[in-house]
């Protein structure tokens, strides 16, 4: 009997001394508990682009949209396209963006005319569709076509 209370009395010792050296051990941290970056996110500015008065048939100065990725991971712009009741007025005079991945905080840009097709108010969107998570991005285009004798002779 004394053998045997002297046999578990040293299993536990040693049960007791495993177990404390166990927790000064350094666990190594398992990779799929870290996040990683933030997705993609695509800010748009402006939200949207007032072209006010244009005689009608005559293009407007180009008006720039600018795209920059405010994510953690690149942004892939899909396409720009326009869309809308008046989509046909409104063109894309310049568009580094559409197929461009863009990197963490850098931008891209387009640039957007209006040549107004009647002489009333004119209004469109532009669509971008990349992999960020609340595409697409949507820019509202309006504009106002007005006949060309409702400009000052110094304005033509």
């Amino acid at each position: 009997m004394k053998r045997a209370l002297i046999f578990g009395l040293t299993i536990i010792t040693l049960a007791l001394v495993a177990l404390g050296q166990t927790k000064n051990i350094p666990r190594s941290k398992d990779k799929s508990e870290e996040p990683g970056p933030p997705p993609p996110s695509a800010s748009v500015n402006p939200s949207s682009i007032d072209f006010k008065d244009q005689v009608a048939r005559k293009t407007s100065k180009p008006q720039r949209v600018t795209i920059t990725n405010t994510g953690g991971k690149e942004l892939y712009i899909n396409s720009v396209v326009m869309d809308g009741d008046n989509k046909e007025d409104f063109s894309i005079a310049r568009d580094t963006c559409t197929g461009a991945t863009i990197a963490v905080n850098k931008s891209c840009v387009i640039d957007i005319a209006i040549t107004p097709g009647a002489t009333e108010r004119r209004i469109a969107m532009l669509v971008i569709t990349d992999n960020a998570a609340d595409s697409p991005q949507k820019v509202k285009l309006i504009g106002n076509g007005i006949n060309s004798s409702a400009v000052p002779p110094g304005q033509r």
